[in-house]
């Protein structure tokens, strides 16, 4: 997703509190899924919205899709990566989803991504997108699973807290 959403959350929302459990409605589930599979053999994207995060529960309220925008930087000849392994929102998807929220009283709770040949382990680059007090919710594809991350900075590096998502556990 780049940099520019970490950025930006330190501006909207710096004082989250790690939930332990997320709960979502079950279409969104469906709705997300069909989103990330969709972009198979690359990685898909969207952008999770809710209420602000309670001490005990996270409530994914909205399901933003979004298009991969990932490209290569032409002026990094030692980049690796390409779609299948990288993924970045447009920035004006991320304002338009950001003002839609506010709207509604919620905010930008974090990303969804899939992994079209992995697990759903935050990978070192996914954290180094990441921000402190960001959703991260990973569709493995082989095999299919579902990871639900909460990252937090410890010692100035983001850790990836792992969140009970009952939804997602009848695959």
């Amino acid at each position: 997703m780049g940099g520019i959403v970490g950025i930006w959350s330190k501006f909207i929302d710096c004082d989250r509190v790690s939930p332990a459990h997320l709960s979502a409605n079950g279409h969104w589930l469906i709705v997300l899924d069909q989103h990330l599979r969709c972009a198979w053999p690359e990685e898909g994207c969207a952008l999770l919205l809710g209420p602000a995060a309670a001490a005990a529960e996270l409530q994914l309220a909205w399901i933003w899709p979004c298009l991969n925008r990932w490209c290569p930087d032409p002026t990094d000849p030692d980049q690796e990566g390409s779609r299948r392994n990288r993924f970045s929102v447009d920035p004006g998807e991320l304002v338009a989803a950001q003002r839609w929220g506010r709207q509604r009283g919620w905010q930008l709770l974090g990303s969804a991504h899939s992994h079209p040949s992995g697990g759903v382990q935050p990978s070192p680059i996914d954290l180094s997108w990441g921000w402190d007090g960001c959703l991260m919710l990973i569709r493995g594809l082989e095999p299919p699973a579902w990871g639900a991350w909460w990252l937090h900075e410890d010692a100035g590096v983001l850790q990836p807290r792992k969140l009970i998502w009952p939804e997602a556990l009848g695959e």
